[in-house]
């Protein structure tokens, strides 16, 4: 189901690989999924819902450790209480004939590891995981169930594009009250199972938060943190904190500084930076103080970068951009535009004593109309697409040619493509005359094509590693 083979546990799993065909109550093993820190996964079969399930089992070592079987049945009782979209449900838990299992929700898809390794996501399509996994620790979090592995492998999403959070195996409850029993029952204490002990170490290192490194009590903000790291890797392709070895993998989680995520040919925009660094942050009271505020800002920026924007622009900004534009034309066209406001000037002034209000409204609606016709020729739309598809990090190049466009990108992602089409769908519905625009996205191209394609008329933006490059 996931894989967990960089999991701090040394746990060996000795449990037997031929339990396919055999049954745990009412589920039928059919198949060996995978292997996680605690045991091994197995589809199954519910023969009294007739569904598919996924059965995890707990090796025999650890059924003879008393206190980490407990914790097993623990994630059972706490991450049952979780019902959220973004967070594979648990159905069951129990033992038979000596083997304790836990029965979840079979998950079909990709795990972000698989989907990081094979250039899938692009900006947007991490931006939407990383929301969705925030908003699914969120509803964890207010039930006071911290995963504290949140990790590539530990995400899914599945065929429809939903995501999924695997494994709270790890779950720690912030209220010793969650998973305690009522008085007198065997189990009263298990709610001291709960509380992180010091010096034990529990986590997948380069994705832990400085505090899980130092084995120190941890609460919420350390998913936080994993959020971040998986978030980083997710935008850039690169762990964070990942080095040559475990304990200098634990000494960068806890102490080095968080690379910039604009290199190696990557382009994240500011704010996405920004709140990744916050998340980054070493000490948890720097981080999001809660999983809902970080999913709030992830939803703004998916947004903003959906539209092909990094971040919006103020009503001063544009001014100084209108300015700057200005200072930069040349004399000659200056010198028009002067002499077409003083003569606007002049004709507002003659005109309103003339025709009156009434008829000034009548031209303005005119005017209106007129400027909206002249602004919207076809070189002006396509200027305003080149302009949006030029803020989207993966972009390398845009040429046109007649009618016709060339966007370059770095990796053919569907969600990439769907952005600049719907772009290309909105620049096309304002023109009032002329041929629409179509648009060909290229990826993998030579430094030839690519020199080939620079040494041709239209081109309209080149992104600077590109140039350097070359």
């Amino acid at each position: 189901m996931n894989d967990n083979s960089t999991n701090t546990s040394s746990t060996k799993l000795i449990l037997p690989r031929s339990l396919a065909g055999t049954s745990l109550k009412h589920f039928r093993l059919e198949g060996l999924l995978g292997e996680g820190g605690m045991g091994l996964v197995y589809r199954a079969h519910d023969s009294r819902l007739h569904r598919a399930v996924a059965v995890k089992l707990l090796s025999s070592e650890l059924i003879s450790d008393a206190d980490r079987k407990q914790r097993f049945l623990q994630e059972a009782r706490a991450a049952a209480r979780i019902s959220h979209p973004a967070v594979a449900q648990i159905y069951d838990a129990d033992e038979q004939d000596g083997v304790t299992f836990i029965v979840m929700e079979l998950v079909e898809g990709k795990t972000v590891r698989e989907l990081i390794r094979s250039k899938e996501l692009d900006l947007l399509g991490a931006i939407d995981i990383g929301l969705q996994v925030a908003e699914g620790l969120a509803k964890a979090h207010e039930l006071g169930i911290v995963h504290r592995d949140v990790k590539p492998a530990n995400v899914m999403r599945t065929k429809d594009g939903h995501v999924k959070i695997l494994d709270f195996g790890l779950a720690k409850l912030l209220d010793d009250r969650v998973g305690a029993r009522p008085s007198g029952d065997k189990d009263s204490d298990s709610s001291q199972v709960s509380k992180t002990q010091s010096g034990m170490l529990m986590g997948t290192p380069a994705y832990m938060s400085p505090e899980q490194a130092r084995a120190v009590p941890v609460d919420f903000r350390a998913d936080i943190f994993s959020v971040g790291a998986l978030l980083f890797e997710m935008a850039t392709g690169q762990s964070p904190f990942q080095r040559d070895n475990f304990m200098d993998t634990l000494h960068a989680v806890a102490f080095d500084v968080t690379p910039s995520m604009n290199g190696a040919g990557v382009h994240v925009p500011p704010e996405v930076e920004r709140i990744v660094s916050r998340c980054l942050q070493k000490r948890p009271e720097d981080r999001y103080p809660s999983a809902r505020m970080l999913a709030d800002e992830l939803r703004r920026v998916r947004r903003d970068t959906e539209t092909g924007l990094a971040q919006k622009t103020s009503w001063r900004q544009r001014i100084i951009e209108v300015w700057e534009q200005m200072r930069q034309q040349p004399p000659s066209r200056s010198a028009w535009f002067a002499a077409g406001a003083i003569g606007l000037g002049l004709a507002l002034y003659f005109s309103v004593s003339k025709i009156g209000l009434g008829g000034m409204v009548f031209l303005g609606f005119g005017g209106l109309f007129f400027y909206r016709h002249i602004r919207d020729r076809p070189h002006r739309i396509q200027e305003q697409f080149v302009r949006r598809i030029s803020k989207i990090p993966e972009v390398r190049l845009i040429a046109i040619q007649d009618h016709q466009l060339t966007v370059v990108v770095d990796h053919p992602v569907a969600q990439l493509y769907g952005r600049i089409n719907g772009h290309l769908r909105s620049c096309n519905r304002k023109l009032y005359f002329g041929e629409p625009m179509t648009v060909s996205v290229l990826h993998e191209l030579g430094p030839g094509q690519i020199l080939k394609i620079l040494r041709s008329p239209g081109v309209q933006y080149v992104r600077e590693d590109v140039v350097q490059a070359i």
